[in-house]
């Protein structure tokens, strides 16, 4: 009777404890930019554009994937406990780093490098560009 009381409580609580999942860092995004404009030069550079802007927790980065196709990223680390300040890899501007945890995640889709602390993928704003001009907001 004792071990089937302890086996339910056991199970009771692993329910609780193993299903808790760490809730992202981000904050409020809305604006819209030009895209073509001189004064994002680094998002038009190469063929894969990026640049950084104000807004989220620790910001935003905006990457040109292809011409007129764009993501956009929270600069917080996904790493639990880390909270570090993500900077793009100027090298190749495939991969973005956390230089306090040295996670790296592919620019693409958010997800981390394999042999990053990091597990899940970064956090990401809806994007949408209508031909002249690029929307970036919360996606919720």
């Amino acid at each position: 009777m004792k071990k089937t009381f302890l086996l339910l409580l056991s199970l009771i609580a692993i329910s609780f404890v193993g299903c808790k999942e760490e809730p992202y860092d981000y904050g409020y995004v809305n604006f819209y930019i030009d895209p073509e404009s001189t004064e994002y030069f680094n998002l038009n550079t190469g063929n894969r554009g990026w640049e950084y802007f104000e807004g989220g927790m620790r910001g935003v980065v905006v990457f040109r994937v292809l011409y007129g196709e764009y993501v956009c990223y929270e600069r917080s680390c996904s790493n639990t406990d880390c909270h570090g300040r993500l900077e793009v890899d100027t090298t190749t501007n495939m991969l973005i780093n956390c230089p306090k945890c040295h996670s790296s995640f592919i620019y693409t889709d958010g997800s981390p490098t394999s042999g990053s602390e990091a597990k899940r993928s970064l956090y990401s704003y809806c994007t949408h560009f209508d031909g002249l001009y690029l929307w970036v907001y919360n996606c919720n």
